[in-house]
């Protein structure tokens, strides 16, 4: 980005944003940057977020929306410091890419924290779950549960993302405990449901039979799964994604869906918010906090239906 349209859109960001931060008084005021408001999941985490902190007077949150992209995050970022606000709340659209903001952050003495994604470089305290974990437990449900010489179809997200490498990575070395299994395919649907449906529909013309769909998200996986309802192909085909969302619940609930792998929202808010208490009460925050991935399957769905 070039210097003036950088300084353009930090100038821009604190006209809109000033008036809020002085409203705010001496609130501990912090910034919140989400990867993308048009994600299912992390938008649920960040209403999440603000339906924890709406019990704290004394907190002010300032939200924007990084849409997917990386440069704007980093100006959103930009326009945090120089509001000085207290501390960052950075759910990162890239784990290199994010380095500089969580730097300049870090430069400027405001406490970082990295809520559902890490940052290759940079201090910070991170909030959530780890991604190798969830492919791990996909894995193994796909380990215990398949047939001999099973074919597994896998609908990777967004490539070159920490977050999709590590579940992919977690999937394929778990795995590889069963040598019968093969892995027919594995291609990107960049965690959208329509492209997880489109790319299944390719699969479904090209491959006579399979076993599985295993996608590194529900939104993919719900889009494998209406492409094989649609082909008369779903029976016999084992779906699992990740995130736990309440359509991917009730597919279990169903009988349509295998499994899903419970990335507790409202877990990871609560203890995001638990760490900018600390930060508030002067105490040092900790390096991470790890709320721990779950595997739902028809057994104990009912569980969070609830």
């Amino acid at each position: 980005m070039k210097a003036w349209t950088r300084m353009a859109a930090i100038a821009m960001g604190l006209m809109i944003v000033a008036g809020g931060a002085a409203a705010a008084g001496k609130k501990f005021v912090v910034g919140y940057t989400n990867l993308a408001d048009t994600d299912v999941f992390t938008m649920s985490r960040k209403t999440a977020f603000g339906n924890v902190v709406k019990s704290d007077p004394d907190l002010s949150v300032i939200y924007t929306d990084a849409n997917g992209d990386v440069s704007r995050q980093l100006d959103q970022i930009d326009n945090f410091i120089a509001q000085k606000v207290n501390a960052i709340v950075i759910v990162p659209v890239d784990y290199q890419g994010i380095v500089p903001g969580v730097e300049r952050a870090n430069k400027a003495g405001i406490p970082v924290i990295a809520l559902g994604i890490q940052s290759a470089g940079g201090k910070y305290t991170f909030v959530g779950s780890k991604n190798f974990d969830a492919g791990r437990l996909q894995g193994e449900f796909m380990t215990e549960k398949l047939p001999k010489n099973a074919q597994v179809l896998y609908l990777q997200g967004t490539p070159g993302l920490y977050h999709s490498k590590e579940r992919l990575a977690g999937f394929t070395q778990t795995l590889a405990k069963r040598s019968d299994v093969k892995i027919l395919s594995n291609l990107p649907a960049d965690y959208d449901r329509a492209q997880g449906m489109k790319v299944t529909e390719d699969w479904v013309e090209r491959y006579p039979k399979f076993d599985a769909v295993v996608a590194a998200n529900d939104q993919m996986a719900l889009g494998a799964l209406e492409a094989l309802k649609t082909a008369g192909r779903l029976k016999g085909v084992m779906i699992s994604g990740v995130d736990g969302t309440g359509d991917a619940l009730h597919a279990i609930q169903a009988g349509d869906m295998s499994q899903t792998i419970y990335q507790n929202a409202k877990g990871q808010a609560v203890a995001a918010y638990q760490v900018v208490e600390t930060i508030k009460s002067g105490k040092p925050a900790p390096a991470e906090v790890i709320v721990p991935f779950e595997s739902v399957t028809h057994d104990n769905v009912s569980t969070y239906l609830k």
